[in-house]
């Protein structure tokens, strides 16, 4: 017997001689009848985005970078919604596409891999159509089995964009220098290997208010794997967001505005007294020796009342900011 077999054909013929005759029941390991176990093909995918936590908020600054660059190029603001993030397998992806896309092959220095930005033909058809005076309307009747000039060359130009979008936007969390290796019309022609292995799905709806279309970063996540610490909100990572961000926070409160008021004593007066009040009258008020210095209704200081210079004016005798 090989060291590759694990029985030898003594015991073969004895297995396929029971399972023959009924010695060996066939049935064990398998569910009782009528009794279903779940299995949630997706709890695996999941699991992968809880290490990207922080990428939801990152999501959201790219929706907003897109937003600023397709306004600069079409000169009116179009309408970005940026879709769930998920996982899913790479072949899956490309398989879910039509026979027509703009499916740029990029890079994503110093990260290792190759992964893909795609912008599907619907979208493509509708910001030509609005980068060339129209309402940004997608074609209704079925179009050709490949790309015009014109829209090969806006897909190159957007593209270029929307990686440039991802750089600005991914800036905070890490510095990475997006490129363009190629750029295929034809899934079928990719020679990108498309394997079952997990991608990280950033999937964006756009229109200029006629129509709308979608637009997908692709990114394995193996090759996000070694940076996910990043990605994640993790202890030591907020303590140095908060550090970033507390000297500007510091700098923009001292410089508020607070209305300071000093309090004088206060006095009783019976309604009818109040009632009997005519302009001109007086209230007598004691000049008080103490006064309670407050911003809105909280107490700041205590001090004496005075003049100086001629005015009005309050001594700080004691702060409630240092107790």
């Amino acid at each position: 017997m090989s060291d590759e077999e694990i029985l030898s054909a003594e015991e073969k013929e004895a297995l396929l001689k029971g399972v023959e005759e009924g010695d060996v029941d066939t049935d064990a390991g398998r569910n009782p009848s009528g009794e279903i176990r779940p299995f949630n093909f997706a709890a695996a995918s999941s699991k992968l985005l809880d290490r990207f936590s922080r990428l939801a908020s990152i999501n959201e600054l790219l929706n907003a970078e897109i937003i600023e660059d397709l306004t600069r190029t079409f000169r009116v603001e179009p309408s970005v919604t940026a879709s769930d993030i998920k996982t899913r397998p790479m072949n899956d992806f490309v398989a879910s596409l039509g026979e027509l896309s703009s499916i740029a092959i990029c890079a994503l220095e110093p990260l290792k891999g190759k992964w893909l930005f795609v912008i599907e033909p619907k979208l493509l058809y509708i910001m030509v159509d609005r980068y060339f005076g129209g309402r940004g309307r997608a074609p209704t009747n079925a179009r050709g089995t490949s790309f015009t000039q014109s829209e090969i060359k806006l897909a190159e130009q957007m593209t270029e964009s929307f990686l440039s979008d991802l750089q600005t936007s991914w800036a905070e969390v890490i510095e990475v220098k997006p490129a363009i290796l190629e750029i295929e019309s034809n899934p079928d022609y990719l020679t990108l290997p498309l394997t079952d292995d997990p991608v990280i799905q950033l999937s964006f709806s756009i229109g200029f208010g006629e129509d709308d279309g979608e637009c997908h970063f692709i990114l394995p996540y193996a090759m996000l794997e070694p940076v996910k610490k990043q990605f994640g909100l993790i202890a030591a990572e907020s303590q140095v967001i908060r550090g970033e961000w507390a000297d500007a926070i510091t700098q923009r409160i001292r410089g508020a505005e607070v209305q300071l008021r000093a309090e004088l004593p206060t006095m009783k007066l019976t309604v009818q007294q109040l009632l009997d009040l005519v302009p001109g009258d007086v209230v007598p008020i004691k000049s008080p020796d103490d006064v309670v210095v407050k911003v809105g209704h909280v107490e700041v200081f205590e001090g004496k009342f005075g003049t100086a210079e001629g005015q009005n004016a309050v001594k700080i005798t004691r702060s409630a900011l240092t107790n």
